[in-house]
């Protein structure tokens, strides 16, 4: 059916950004880290609107679920690894056993292996109300936004940064799929949370999309340590 194509299109550009960012990447410079960093959001858009789009129309197939991983791993784990190694990770050398090891590089192929298992995982333990461990795709954004913004900070503290995400993506951490948490806001609750919205897009302006990725994330590990300290409280 040429209906199936239509989804698949959309999975196959998510691909296709995933690559070209890659490109940008490789130049080197802020132009290119801000363009590649933008490429990653395009692509977590075509990896939003491919699933809703191969249900709308019927054609859900094991082919797309599979192509959907396929391309998510290389927009999400592949393109922001680069990306980061590029920008902040690059001239982390150590020397063992009298030869120069890149520390940067190492740290860098982290993201697209956990990536990779994180979605992997996904394939086979899908919960219709909850992720387990960090979405690939909002793991990647947060990373490309970094950049993006051209944030300063020291190697070691974005290297920090870096692998927490990363490991966040393959941990037992749960996180609340955004469509059901919307679905579950009602009355005042709607009320104070689209102020709060407002005065973050107020005064945080071109931040917003950092504060509101960051604050999801943050979302997980606080419910988290909330459950542990419940679940050993005795």
């Amino acid at each position: 059916m040429t209906r199936v194509w239509i989804p698949n299109s959309l999975t196959l550009g998510n691909l296709l950004f995933g690559f070209i960012s890659l490109v940008f990447s490789s130049l080197g410079t802020q132009q290119g880290y801000f363009i590649a960093g933008f490429l990653i959001l395009a692509a977590s858009l075509l990896d939003t609107l491919d699933g809703p789009a191969a249900r709308a129309l019927k054609v859900t197939s094991p082919l797309g679920r599979e192509l959907d991983s396929l391309a998510d791993c290389v927009a999400f784990g592949i393109a922001p690894g680069f990306l980061s190694y590029n920008a902040y990770l690059s001239g982390i050398h150590e020397a063992y056993f009298a030869m120069p090891i890149d520390l940067g590089m190492l740290i860098a192929a982290i993201f697209p292996l956990c990536a990779a298992y994180r979605l992997a995982r996904f394939n086979i333990l899908a919960d219709s109300n909850s992720f387990t461990g960090l979405p690939a795709p909002s793991a990647g954004i947060i990373i490309a936004l970094i950049p993006m913004y051209n944030v300063e900070m020291p190697k070691i503290l974005f290297a920090l940064i870096f692998i927490i995400i990363g490991l966040l993506m393959v941990s037992t951490v749960k996180y609340t799929k955004p469509k059901y948490l919307i679905n579950n806001i009602h009355g005042i609750k709607l009320v104070i949370f689209a102020v709060i919205l407002i005065l973050l897009i107020i005064f945080s302006k071109h931040w917003i999309i950092l504060i509101l990725f960051s604050l999801y994330i943050i979302s997980g590990l606080v419910s988290f340590i909330i459950q542990f300290i419940q679940d050993h409280k005795y």
